[in-house]
C-alpha cells in the first residue's frame, strides 16, 4: 500500500477513537448487541454488516461536507459542535433509561414515525451523529489525509477519501460482529433473556451519553473536579485505543479483518437454518 494510502487508512482507523466522540464506540457496540427480538445469529450479522457500512458512510461523510464547507469560508460549524454533543449525549442517556427500565413511549404517530425512521435510517443517521460531534478532533486529520490539493485547490482526493472510509470501517464493522456473535450466544448458547440482554445494553447507551454530555458540556458549563477526572480518564483511554489502532495494529490486518467480517457475513447467510413453516402451511399440508 501506498504510504499515502496507508496513511489515510490509519487516519480512518483511529478517527473512531477520537477523544472527542470515542464514547459512542459503547453506544455502537450496545446497539448490535441488543438487536431485535428474534433475530438467528445470520439476521444478527448481516445487520450488523449493513449497518457498519451505514454508519461508516454517515461518519466519513460528515468529514468530506464539512470539509467543503470550511473550505468555502463558513465558520459557524465551531458554535454549533458543543450544543450537538450536549444534545446527542442527552438523547443517548435517555434512549439508554428506556431500554435500561424496559419502558416503551407512547404509541403516537410522531413517535411511530420516528420509529420506522430508525430502522431503517438509524444505523446512518447514528453515524452522522458519530462524525459530527468528532468534527473537532478529526477533520484537520481528515483533510491531511484526503491530500494536500485540498488546501489549494479545494478537492479532494477520492482515492485517499475511500482509503480513509475503508480504514474506519473495518474499526466498526469488527466491533460490530463481535457484538452481533456476543448477542446471538448470549440469546442461544447461554440462554440469556432478550430483556436482559435488552437492559445491559441500555446501561452501556446511557453512560456513553453521559460522557458525551460532560465533554461537550464542560465547553457550555463549565467543569467540577470530578467532571475532570472522568473526562481525563477517557482521554487517557482514547489516547491508548489510538496507540494500538496507529502503532499495534497494520492496514493490512485491519483490511484482513474487514474482509472477514464479510465473508463472515455472507456464510451465516447462506447457511442460516429454513424458518420453521407456519401453522396455517402445516394445515394445509
Amino acid at each position: 500500500m501506498e504510504p499515502a494510502l496507508a496513511f489515510a487508512f490509519t487516519a480512518g482507523a483511529v478517527a473512531t477513537v477520537n477523544p472527542c466522540g470515542f464514547a459512542l464506540l459503547p453506544a455502537w457496540f450496545a446497539r448490535q448487541l441488543a438487536g431485535r427480538p428474534g433475530e438467528g445469529a445470520a439476521r444478527r450479522v448481516l445487520r450488523a454488516v449493513t449497518g457498519g457500512l451505514a454508519t461508516t458512510a454517515g461518519f466519513v461523510g460528515v468529514f468530506a461536507v464539512a470539509a467543503l464547507v470550511i473550505g468555502s469560508g463558513a465558520a459557524w460549524l465551531g458554535a454549533v459542535l458543543p450544543w450537538a454533543g450536549v444534545a446527542l449525549g442527552g438523547g443517548l442517556m435517555a434512549a439508554g433509561a428506556l431500554w435500561l427500565f424496559d419502558l416503551r413511549l407512547p404509541g403516537l404517530p410522531v413517535v411511530n414515525s420516528c420509529r420506522r425512521a430508525s430502522e431503517r435510517f438509524g444505523a446512518f443517521g447514528f453515524g452522522l451523529s458519530y462524525g459530527f460531534i468528532s468534527l473537532s478532533c478529526s477533520l484537520p486529520v481528515f483533510v491531511a489525509a484526503a491530500g494536500a490539493a485540498f488546501a489549494a485547490e479545494g478537492a479532494l482526493s477520492v482515492t485517499n477519501v475511500l482509503a480513509y472510509l475503508a480504514g474506519a470501517a473495518s474499526v466498526l464493522l469488527v466491533i460490530a460482529l463481535i457484538a452481533a456473535v456476543s448477542g446471538a450466544a448470549a440469546l442461544g448458547g447461554l440462554g440469556t433473556r432478550g430483556r436482559g440482554l435488552r437492559r445491559f445494553s441500555g446501561a452501556l447507551t446511557a453512560l456513553a451519553g453521559v460522557y458525551v454530555f460532560l465533554y461537550w458540556g464542560q465547553l457550555l458549563f463549565g467543569d467540577a473536579p470530578w467532571m475532570r477526572e472522568i473526562l481525563d480518564r477517557g482521554g487517557t483511554l482514547s489516547a491508548g485505543l489510538a496507540r494500538f489502532l496507529s502503532e499495534g495494529v497494520s492496514p493490512a490486518a485491519l483490511l484482513l479483518a474487514l474482509a472477514g467480517a464479510m465473508l463472515l457475513a455472507w456464510w451465516l447467510w447462506q447457511f442460516r437454518p429454513a424458518p420453521e413453516p407456519r401453522s396455517s402451511d402445516a394445515h394445509e399440508t
